[in-house]
């Protein structure tokens, strides 16, 4: 049964993948653009220091260069809220908290969209300051971009960091 399912899916694996593609750009710039982020890491963004060899690697499925498909990036998106130590640590559990359309996820892939905060999750027995030795920001959101409809995630994303203030997290 597992190889059958396995067939199935690969059937379809292409236009699964374009679509995680296309919605992930979209999130990205939102993400970019909203003032409670202080960095976004998606490879298609112009501001990526690796995008010249991003646009080289990810082939989207692509044999050549038939200009027919988008160019896509995969579905994985990072982010960082704004601030330090606790204010973007609460900040970044709130925006995870607030999320309707992406859930909580400590494992991240599949066709749904998912997020995880690596800080209070994966990573929270490590001590804050072997985290930040390691590169990992407290206010750090890791998210798997689903095939769901894409205006659906940006906003569910734009409303979460929105209310991100709702509990006295102002930016200054």
């Amino acid at each position: 049964m597992d190889s059958f399912l396995l067939a199935r899916g690969l059937k379809t694996l292409d236009v699964r993948m374009q679509r995680h593609g296309e919605n992930a750009i979209k999130v990205a710039r939102m993400l970019e653009e909203h003032p409670m982020v202080a960095k976004t890491f998606y490879p298609g963004l112009d501001s990526h220091p690796d995008r010249e060899l991003a646009d080289a690697a990810f082939r989207s499925g692509r044999d050549n260069d038939d200009d027919e498909y988008i160019q896509t990036y995969g579905g994985m998106i990072s982010f960082i809220t704004v601030g330090e130590d606790d204010d973007a640590l609460r900040r970044a559990r709130n925006v995870c908290e607030r999320l309707r359309v992406i859930n909580l996820a400590v494992s991240l892939g599949g066709v749904e969209s998912l997020c995880e905060h690596p800080a209070s999750m994966t990573h929270t027995m490590i001590s804050r300051e072997q985290r930040k030795a390691g590169g990992l920001h407290d206010g750090l959101i890791r998210v798997s971009i689903g095939i769901e409809k894409a205006s659906d995630l940006v906003n569910d994303l734009k409303n979460a960091l929105d209310l991100c203030d709702e509990d006295g997290c102002d930016v200054e």
